[in-house]
């Protein structure tokens, strides 16, 4: 190389030295900012919930992810980075154990909410605080001192929501609307410390990994989302005990029900000592319906002159329910009554649920028998409902407490099982002082299509909550029954 040459490219080189490089250059180089809004974003979406589309569970396993993203990054940096890391890697575990309680029977347990709260209140703390000593060392090693402390306030603030939970305030939107106000102002200032330690100059090495942070990111998510769908599948689909099926010889008793009226296809599945103890009924009426669980809605418009009409009405799909009532009237005003269901289409496996809401007032209502049927591969099964009772319960509505007596139960079938059906028999007395009287009875039936329902929940729970609306009465069946005496009053 020639002296000219040399010298121009010495004076190149000085003059290059004075340029500033983009910013983007100089986050690659010492790249403080994305580590921190990681973590900074990871604190975000684990405090706050959004309680629909699953945005509960999906924003926490998000942040918790960045959360461990973040601290992974900055592992090498100090010793109190690295502590962060190990209580990053807690969490990871620990919302999985969490995911895995709200998609099990666990969730419905009874178990002390204020104990486990208390125990999680100083982990969250302890991250904060080692947080905190850990962005000092880092502040020390770059030469200037943390002009903010917002790890501080952020140790306070949860100290403070902790005690408000815990207080009367807890739902006070006096008290929310500055909580939260706050804890926006604590989140800016931890935002801008990333950048505040990139300004330092002080040099940040990303500690090395073997997985990436989008792969390690989709890795956790996927595995967090199958451990809830192996959780929803296993404890929705319930398990029965199932004993071989043969149709019962018809005996003088059957045939005497059979003659009053009793339907041969519900009456198959009576035991014959349910028979016998109906042998003196008085009187048998059945009343049946289909019910369907994806009905057509069909619209239909009618003009009158410039107004017009609009009405609708239903038609089956390929999900129904033949459902039968059977009243059984016995002597001295004791009524028993038998639902009948069967599935005609369907595949009814995820926690199906049932509910029996007649003459909600009697004290004496009691479940005689009950059972499921179903075949598979030409072979016919029965076995007992997975969960049935009849007990009191309390509903509180806009008029009142009341403590109706009900009849609930959730049911599902073998997987590749056909011609699925059911049956309740049960029996009250009706409290008047004659045999005039009537009577009634609503099947309410609701069906899962599928196994993902998160927090688990037993479905006739859910029926007692409210949680389902039978619109149009499409899931409803319901009946009324007139004794004989009040019927030869009407004639």
């Amino acid at each position: 190389m020639s002296e000219k040459d040399y010298n121009f490219d010495k004076r190149m080189i000085e003059h290059l030295s004075y340029v500033t490089p983009p910013e983007e250059e100089i986050r690659k180089t010492n790249p403080w900012s994305k580590p921190i809004g990681f973590i900074t974003w990871g604190f975000i979406l684990t405090t706050f919930e959004l309680n629909f589309l699953y945005l509960q569970y999906i924003l926490p396993t998000i942040g918790i992810i960045l959360i461990f993203l973040g601290f992974r990054s900055l592992r090498n940096e100090n010793k109190f980075f690295k502590i962060a890391w190990i209580l990053s890697i807690l969490k990871l575990l620990l919302q999985l154990i969490d995911l895995i309680w709200v998609s099990t029977p666990l969730n419905i347990m009874d178990y002390p909410q204020l104990v486990i709260g208390t125990l999680m209140f100083p982990f969250q703390i302890s991250m904060f605080l080692v947080f905190r000593a850990a962005l000092k060392e880092a502040s020390k090693k770059a030469g200037r001192l943390m002009e903010a402390d917002p790890l501080l306030w952020a140790s306070l603030w949860t100290m403070a929501a902790f005690l408000i939970a815990l207080s009367p305030l807890s739902n006070s939107w006096l008290i929310f609307i500055p909580m939260v106000i706050c804890y926006i102002f604590i989140i800016r200032s931890l935002y801008h410390i990333g950048s505040e330690l990139d300004d330092t100059g002080y040099v940040l090495t990303n500690a090395p990994v073997k997985i990436n942070n989008r792969t390690f990111g989709w890795m956790y998510f996927l595995i967090a989302f199958t451990t809830i769908i192996i959780c929803s599948v296993f404890y929705n689909h319930l398990k029965l005990k199932p004993q071989g099926y043969s149709p019962p010889e018809t005996t003088e008793a059957r045939q005497h029900l059979l003659d009053k009226g009793f339907p041969s296809e519900a009456l198959q599945y009576l035991s014959n000592e349910d028979v016998t103890m109906l042998s003196e009924a008085v009187n048998v009426e059945s009343f049946s319906k289909l019910l369907m669980m994806d009905p057509k809605r069909i619209e239909h418009q009618e003009s009158y002159g410039g107004y017009t009409q609009i009405t609708h009405t239903y038609e089956p799909g390929k999900k129904n329910i033949q459902a039968t009532t059977v009243y059984i009237e016995m002597p001295k005003n004791i009524m028993y009554v038998m639902q009948y269901f069967k599935w005609n289409g369907g595949r009814p496996i995820w926690q199906d649920g049932i509910l029996i809401s007649g003459e909600t007032a009697a004290d004496d209502k009691l479940i005689i028998s009950s059972g499921l049927f179903y075949s598979k591969r030409g072979t016919g099964y029965t076995a007992d409902f997975p969960r049935i009772v009849c007990d009191k319960v309390t509903q509180n509505t806009m008029f009142g407490t009341y403590y109706p007596v009900l009849i609930t139960g959730a049911l599902s079938y073998p997987l590749g099982s056909e011609e699925q059906g059911g049956y309740v028999l049960y029996r009250y007395t009706v409290k008047v002082d004659s045999d005039i009287y009537d009577t009634y009875n609503i099947f309410s039936y609701v069906h899962l299509l599928s196994p993902l329902h998160i927090p688990y929940a037993r479905t006739e729970d859910l029926i007692l909550s409210g949680a389902y609306n039978f619109e149009d009465m499409l899931q409803q069946h319901q009946t009324k029954y007139e004794s004989l005496a009040l019927r030869e009053i009407d004639r």
